[in-house]
């Protein structure tokens, strides 16, 4: 009967072998699935008579055909690709927040500086004012949206982190749980092609999430490890988990080890963009608006509107600690060694004199210059209860920061008759203190040769030689020098006759009141979200045009238009409108550089997953030739068994 046997044996393997067939063609578009290989052998012959005669054929194996190097760089690829579209998402929503277009930040910026030079052809019109007064309410409400938007953008990477982090979680477990499957089957004597299928699916997918070790994939007992070789998946799960740093950043962890730095994968991007993309473009945006608030502020603080000096100004900003040194207090802008000059006048007279008030923000804290301020003359200087700086002027006296010269000079050292009196606003690059001496006797407006000399008084170098004698009409104002006048009444100068002129340049060489908030057009504690001064709001005569209070005085304007053209960004390379285009072409450059990655990335996708599949993918044509050639076999051993069973008959007949 051996003969029957070895019959159907051979059907049997070649049904195993079309069976196998037919599950590769059932299975050509299940993802994850390894065309599967019968493997004969000849089952264990047997002797007679010192003979060796076949019993038949077994099946050995039905194997997974796999393509290992394929399956691993796939992985990678998938990983990397991942990894790069999450960033290019993120910079994508970036360039798209300051693209120039109507009402973005660019185009609010430019309507603001067109503003003010529209409102310099005409410092008093009232609409002007406050079309002035609208274009940076449109600056200050974009630059707030900004900021909003990318806090909402980080926060969606922050719920995208949270999600990822569970879906590894989730994935891991299946991981595990096919392992122990799989470790059952094989010592069972099963080859678990189905359940090594479905683990190789899951490892795919986990690819896209997280980096995956491509030598581990090739590991004899299942075990894998991921996110930068933290993570190993064995039979059983380790958990990831999100934790946030105090610095705001977010890190992922495995029970109380971490953080841990996944190499690639989305979750990696997600971190990238949330912890460094994200960031950078909100400390690149701050920066910017620091710069463009503080010389904005600088200019309006310093500078007069159409109504007469205020008798109070409160400052909109705070530092952490007043009792500290500024330098170390948390001023919300940098303040530096130098002077505030404060201009107090008299509002019944229209007596002008100046206060000086020096600050060494290494030395003095907030307190410090309050108790100076206040210790002025006709001046008073406070903290509110929420830590503000409150500057006002005595009753009957009004304040300003515009460095006008004092309406009267000291003549304590003039024994002449002749007095003196200054007008104009200082044009120099700093500020300065002369001192005016009369070079001989003389009658003003009449003896040749009178003359006053103008001398730095901390250098002692000639700043200016001016005529007062002989063809100098008395009260009438001569230039001395960068737009500071001089006026002699007439009469008599003797030689040796003194007197100063502090030359304001810069009232504020200290920075304290763009620092506090003081006088300002915009109004801003982190330059995060920012407002438009509400006093200004209620009344544009406030805009500070000039710092003489003429109505035709369009000195700070010309400031503003100064500040427009000033290279006060990236080391002094870049205008605060350069700056923009800076990041606007920035983000741009970066989508650019993620979509070549991610172009990259997909063509070797496509020639990976070609040479998978030529090694692990199902073909239908070149099955149904197999399946022919079992189809073939299967028919002449069924053959020969119906030829063996006929034969069997015709004997037993013969032997009936």
């Amino acid at each position: 009967m051996l003969v029957y046997n070895i019959g159907i044996s051979a059907v049997q393997a070649n049904q195993a072998a079309l069976q196998t067939i037919s599950n590769n063609i059932a299975n050509a578009n299940t993802p994850g699935y390894h065309r599967q290989q019968v493997n004969l052998a000849q089952t264990a012959p047997i002797i007679q008579n010192h003979l060796q005669f076949g019993t038949g054929v077994t099946v050995s194996s039905i194997q997974r055909v796999v393509n290992s190097a394929a399956d691993s760089a796939l992985a990678m690829n998938l990983s990397q690709s991942a990894d790069a579209q999450s960033q290019l998402d993120v910079v994508r929503a970036i360039e798209g927040l300051f693209t120039p277009a109507s009402g973005s930040l660019t185009d609010t910026v430019s309507s603001f500086f067109k503003s003010v030079a529209q409102l310099a052809s005409n410092p008093s019109d009232g609409t002007m004012r406050q079309e002035l007064v609208s274009a940076a309410q449109g600056v200050a409400q974009q630059i707030s949206t900004l900021n909003s938007s990318l806090d909402q953008l980080q926060q969606q990477q922050s719920a995208a982190i949270t999600e990822t982090v569970n879906q590894i979680n989730q994935i891991t477990g299946q991981i595990s749980s096919l392992n122990q499957q799989i470790r059952l089957a094989q010592a069972g004597g099963t080859e678990p092609n189905t359940l090594l299928d479905q683990r190789d699916q899951f490892v795919q997918d986990l690819s896209k999430l997280v980096d995956i070790s491509p030598g581990s994939l090739a590991s004899s007992d299942g075990t894998i490890t991921a996110a930068g070789g933290w993570l190993v998946i064995t039979e059983d799960p380790q958990q990831l988990s999100v934790a946030r740093a105090a610095d705001g950043t977010l890190q992922i962890r495995i029970g109380d080890r971490g953080p841990i730095e996944p190499a690639g994968g989305k979750l990696s991007g997600l971190l990238a963009a949330h912890n460094d993309l994200i960031p950078e473009t909100q400390t690149a945006l701050q920066t910017w608006t620091s710069a463009f608030v503080s010389g904005v502020n600088s200019i309006q603080a310093t500078g007069l509107g159409l109504s007469d000096p205020v008798s109070v100004l409160t400052g909109a900003n705070t530092v952490s600690d007043p009792s500290l040194p500024l330098a170390n207090a948390g001023s919300p802008l940098p303040i530096q060694s130098g002077s505030l000059l404060i201009s107090v006048t008299n509002s019944t007279t229209g007596e002008r004199h100046t206060e000086e008030v020096s600050i060494d923000p290494k030395q003095d804290s907030l307190q410090d210059v309050v108790s100076r301020i206040n210790s002025l003359a006709n001046v008073s200087a406070s903290l509110t209860s929420t830590g503000q700086v409150r500057i006002a002027g005595d009753s009957g006296y009004s304040i300003d920061f515009s460095g006008r010269p004092d309406t009267s000079v000291d003549t304590t050292a003039i024994t002449g008759t002749a007095i003196p009196h200054l007008s104009g606003i200082y044009q120099g690059s700093s500020n300065a203190n002369w001192t005016v001496t009369a070079e001989a006797s003389g009658q003003v407006g009449s003896t040749s040769g009178l003359n006053l000399r103008v001398t730095d008084s901390a250098t002692g170098d000639v700043v200016a030689v001016v005529n007062v004698g002989n063809g100098y009409p008395a009260n009438q104002s001569i230039e001395i020098a960068n737009g500071l006048s001089l006026q002699l009444d007439a009469g008599t100068l003797n030689a040796g006759d003194s007197f100063q002129i502090k030359a304001v340049s810069d009232p504020d060489s200290s920075g304290f009141l763009t620092a506090m908030g003081i006088g300002g057009l915009f109004q801003t504690q982190d330059f995060r979200s920012l407002a438009v001064n509400g006093e200004i709001i209620r009344n544009p005569a406030l805009v500070a045009a000039g710092r003489t209070g003429d109505p035709g005085d369009a000195g700070q304007l010309d400031r503003l238009t100064q500040l427009r053209a000033a290279r006060i960004l990236t080391s002094g390379t870049e205008t605060i409108e350069d700056r923009l285009a800076s990041l606007t072409s920035g983000t741009g450059s970066a989508v650019n550089s993620f979509q070549t990655q991610l172009d990259q990335f997909q063509s070797q996708y496509d020639q990976l997953r070609n040479q998978q599949d030529s090694v692990s993918g199902v073909d239908p044509n070149e099955e149904l030739l197999s399946m022919l050639q079992y189809q073939r076999a299967f028919q002449a051993n069924a053959k020969f068994l119906s030829t063996i069973d006929d034969a069997l008959d015709d004997l037993l007949g013969i032997l009936r």
